[in-house]
């Protein structure tokens, strides 16, 4: 059985995570739109989240709207949800989810809850266990309710001027935990085993699966492979502590010298270019040669050994600093259990 229930999110703190999505000030946590084309805009979490939660990809034609992925931040999905109802100018008939980590996919319930006529598309391997994932949402809620229990229990540490206002956000939290719970996944109604073409509107998309991040990937290409939305297969420091390393590798590959490539959307972080897919290719690459060169050595020894330029390239502020050992150990596990 696939782990469902472990993301990358869980290696850093839950304790930020749950700041974020239940308490912290809008402007902290607020989600940039940015526009790639008439047709594509890019739902960018913010630098501070961007370990944390994943970007979406919102897709128009003439006559559909697609959503890609879903924040793990409930109270940011609402939200999005708002802004669609008030400017989406066609129906939103697709929900499509790049993989079944918890930042990527849970938070589609509450766009199924809120548009029940889009259909939800997954990799045909995702499909085959889609049951299994109402647990992790519901788990999540869970861990979201003692958050909050234990934020009441700490609120006489708070000084009294702020007490008040720390009340509000937390009843308001009780009350938002409360809805959450009366949603649920609903089954998919498309999977794609190999490609999917959708028609939008004089604007077609084609959704690829693949075996790489985890063993159930998608992407989407649009305006003639010119815009891949590559989720995490593309993410500028990878998480590789599920899939397959062989095949990332050969994706990676195929994806950085595909000249037809202009921009790409990641899961993680900023927009990127075709050549920016040298950076994570050199890192998985280093990681799978590092494990296969010192196969005596233990995750320790192989984590004070790796090339330290890798560092000095991800480490670049406090939130990365975190982020890239644990993303490096999950790496060299990774490698060293499939060898």
């Amino acid at each position: 059985m696939t782990d469902y229930f472990y993301t990358p999110v869980k290696l850093i703190t839950f304790l930020l995570l749950s700041y974020f999505a239940v308490a912290a000030p809008p402007s902290v946590a607020a989600t940039q739109w940015h526009t790639i084309s008439a047709n594509v805009q890019f739902l960018e979490q913010s630098s501070a989240l961007r370990f944390y939660d994943s970007n979406q990809v919102l897709v128009q034609g003439d006559k559909c709207a697609l959503m890609f992925d879903a924040s793990g931040d409930f109270a940011a999905v609402e939200a999005t949800v708002e802004q669609l109802k008030n400017t989406l100018k066609t129906p939103l008939c697709y929900l499509v989810a790049s993989h079944f980590h918890d930042d990527h996919l849970l938070g589609m319930a509450i766009f199924q809850h809120h548009f029940p006529d889009a259909q939800l598309i997954v990799h045909q391997q995702l499909a085959a266990e889609f049951n299994s994932l109402q647990k992790a949402y519901t788990d999540k809620l869970d861990s979201y309710e003692k958050s909050i229990e234990l934020s009441f229990q700490r609120l006489s540490e708070q000084p009294a001027a702020q007490q008040q206002q720390w009340r509000d956000k937390l009843n308001l939290a009780k009350q938002r935990l409360l809805r959450w719970r009366q949603y649920q996944l609903q089954t998919p109604n498309l999977q794609v085993a190999n490609t999917l073409t959708l028609e939008l509107g004089n604007y077609p998309v084609t959704i690829n699966a693949y075996q790489a991040h985890t063993n159930a990937d998608l992407t989407l290409s649009a305006e003639n492979h010119a815009i891949l939305v590559g989720a995490d297969i593309v993410d500028w420091l990878p998480y590789p502590g599920h899939g397959n390393f062989a095949n990332w590798l050969n994706i990676l590959t195929q994806l950085h010298n595909d000249k037809r490539i202009k921009i790409i959307l990641p899961g993680h972080g900023s927009v990127l270019k075709a050549n920016d897919l040298q950076q994570p290719l050199s890192f998985l690459q280093a990681i799978q040669a590092h494990v296969t060169a010192h196969p005596q050595q233990d995750l320790l020894q192989l984590e004070q050994s790796f090339n330290p330029l890798f560092a000095k390239d991800y480490q670049i502020d406090a939130i990365s600093q975190k982020a890239y050992p644990l993303f490096l150990q999950a790496g060299l596990k990774q490698a060293k259990q499939s060898k």
